[in-house]
């Protein structure tokens, strides 16, 4: 598969893209749509907290274990 190599803001360079797709993420009956990095690799996804507590995420009674 190919992806499409972009930038979070406009005054970055384009020597700062890395592989992005518009995902759209949804709890319960709300959505938001955002772009997730594309990590062949990876072995952990990780969320933006911004975006879990807007999707009403609650960590507190939490611990990640990696």
């Amino acid at each position: 598969m190919r992806f499409k190599y972009s930038t979070n803001s406009p005054t970055q360079n384009e020597f700062d893209s890395l592989p992005r797709i518009p995902i759209t993420l949804t709890k319960d009956n709300f959505s938001i749509e955002t772009k997730g990095l594309v990590d062949s690799g990876a072995t952990v996804n990780v969320l933006p907290y911004e975006l879990g507590v807007q999707l009403g995420g609650v960590w507190n009674n939490s611990k990640a274990i990696i």
